[in-house]
């Protein structure tokens, strides 16, 4: 068998077909790998928890944006604070985009405390959205003095009874804050709800309570006129929106009007970082080393979730304010303090805790 060399100008569309068909190739390939067969939403607790309900509610709209053939699955948690599933997450999920993971703020302060419990580091998630929402301090002050001076009175070196649901729960915002501003905390553990902080702040068992709108059924406005008599909101955190607690100052205001100064020093910024998980409601993440344009289409996705009705119903009616894309990344960044305030925090805890276990105040700052 003779071979037969093709002329110049044929061997030239050839090898003009064959380049055409290899970057043909090469961009189905990478069509193809941006597009995920198949995707998880894990949830840090269970289908009524808030990343449950979130999750049941995002699950239309993300499998729209992510262009899935089938339903996102939900894979809820027994557990209550979303410890389990982020562990699972960092030990488990390969950074390919197929998974993410949806949390409360617990899970964040629970790694923040240095909990024995945490195998995972969130300062390496990939943030996609939060949802926030704020506290509100209230305590027993004198009613009949102004309120720079019912400020300064309450906050004048002496211990203080914080109902709280256990020393190392959502109430260590108020723990910290409350000694930052100069006063001697003491945790009065069991109060699981609100209300029954509220009932204890008006029956006199407790002198402080922590807050939240997200908790509680009514807004936040009806609470605070119904506040147990001789006392009132003392500073507030987070996102409030609410035109009632616009005269309620924020944490900044209340320490430079008891201190003369701006608050500063490693147990500030821990208390920064502690407040804002407190204050998270929900966060979405994925893994580090996630491709980007995997990122992006979970961004996409999840903006589709923020926009959708029923979506934004649902933060309306828990007073959350939703963020996505890169408007989460500096959200997430607040909860994460630098290693050295870290390490502050989690000395503070372990001097206090057999103090709190004892009944004790807090030592003094």
């Amino acid at each position: 068998m003779t071979f037969r060399r093709l002329p110049l100008a044929t061997r030239r569309q050839c090898l003009q077909s064959f380049g055409a068909l290899t970057v043909a190739s090469a961009l189905g390939k990478t069509a193809n790998a941006s597009t995920l067969p198949e995707a998880k939403l894990l949830l840090g607790g269970t289908l009524a928890s808030i990343p449950g309900q979130f999750g049941e509610l995002a699950e239309g709209p993300i499998s729209k944006g992510l262009g899935l053939d089938t339903p996102i699955q939900l894979q809820p948690d027994l557990g209550q604070d979303g410890v389990t599933a982020a562990n699972l997450f960092d030990a488990n999920e390969a950074p390919d985009g197929r998974t993410a993971i949806v949390v409360p703020g617990a899970t964040l302060l629970a790694s923040l405390t240095g909990d024995s419990r945490v195998h995972y580091d969130f300062g390496r998630w990939i943030p996609l959205m939060l949802a926030r929402t704020a506290t509100v301090v209230v305590g027993r002050i004198e009613m009949r003095r102004s309120f720079r001076m019912r400020i300064e009175g309450f906050f004048h070196n002496h211990s203080v009874r914080l109902a709280v649901s256990r020393a190392s729960g959502p109430e260590l915002s108020a723990m910290l804050g409350l000694t930052l501003l100069g006063m001697r905390p003491i945790p009065v553990p069991g109060f699981v709800s609100a209300e029954q902080a509220l009932a204890a702040l008006r029956d006199g068992t407790v002198d402080a309570v922590q807050i939240s709108p997200c908790t509680m059924n009514v807004p936040l406005a009806e609470v605070l006129k119904s506040l147990p008599a001789g006392t009132a909101p003392l500073y507030q955190t987070g996102d409030i929106s609410d035109l009632q607690a616009e005269q309620i100052p924020n944490f900044l205001e209340a320490y430079q009007q008891v201190r003369r100064k701006p608050p500063e020093g490693l147990l500030y910024q821990a208390w920064q970082g502690v407040s804002s998980s407190t204050d998270t409601a929900v966060t979405v993440a994925l893994p580090m080393l996630t491709p980007p344009d995997v990122v992006m289409q979970w961004r996409k996705a999840c903006a589709l979730a923020v926009a959708d009705s029923g979506m934004r119903h649902w933060a309306e009616l828990r007073h959350f304010s939703l963020a996505d894309g890169a408007n989460a990344a500096p959200l997430l960044s607040r909860a994460t303090p630098p290693l050295s305030a870290t390490l502050a925090l989690r000395r503070w805890i372990a001097i206090n805790t057999p103090r709190w276990r004892s009944g004790q105040e807090t030592r003094p700052l």
